[in-house]
């Protein structure tokens, strides 16, 4: 089976109506392939091709203007898709290139209420920051996530 590239379609300008009658066509499944390229392409953006994705994300919108149409859950897709990689590249224009290899960690914490505090350790810069720009957007009030470097760990497992 065939999975169409949807995502890099979308850099040609001479496909896009093409794209948008075969996934109007197909559907949900055609819809949702679109946007788990483009989540896939969020994910592994970087300060190199950060603008390419961002071009993407902005012609699929035009092509596919009301999400909502394939399903209810997809509403607010293009404004959630957009603040990912909007803050992903926050991320990349506070930490410095020369500082971004290692290991990193997300924590995210409301100090407000007694709610565990959630850690994902063991990221590289890459990893670290889609997930900063996947949770900075729907952080409630007094939440906080925090993009860290570690760096030093001790690390020991049981017997």
């Amino acid at each position: 089976m065939n999975i169409i590239d949807y995502y890099s379609q979308l850099g040609d300008e001479s496909l896009h109506l093409i794209i948008k009658k075969s996934i109007e066509e197909a559907g949900y499944s055609a819809f949702r392939l679109l946007v788990d390229q483009l989540e896939q392409a969020v994910k592994l953006a970087d300060e190199t091709n950060f603008t390419i994705v961002e071009e993407r994300i902005r012609i699929a919108t035009q092509l596919f203007p009301e999400p909502v149409q394939f399903s209810p859950t997809w509403q607010q897709f293009w404004v959630q898709i957009r603040a990912k990689l909007h803050w992903k590249r926050h991320a990349y224009e506070v930490v410095p290139a020369l500082e971004r290899d290692g290991e990193w960690q997300i924590i995210m914490d409301n100090p407000y209420t007694n709610q565990e505090v959630v850690c994902y350790p063991g990221l590289s810069f890459l990893e670290a920051a889609y997930l900063f720009g996947y949770f900075k957007p729907t952080l409630e009030i007094n939440e906080y996530v925090r993009l860290q470097k570690v760096v030093t760990a001790l690390s020991l497992s049981g017997e």
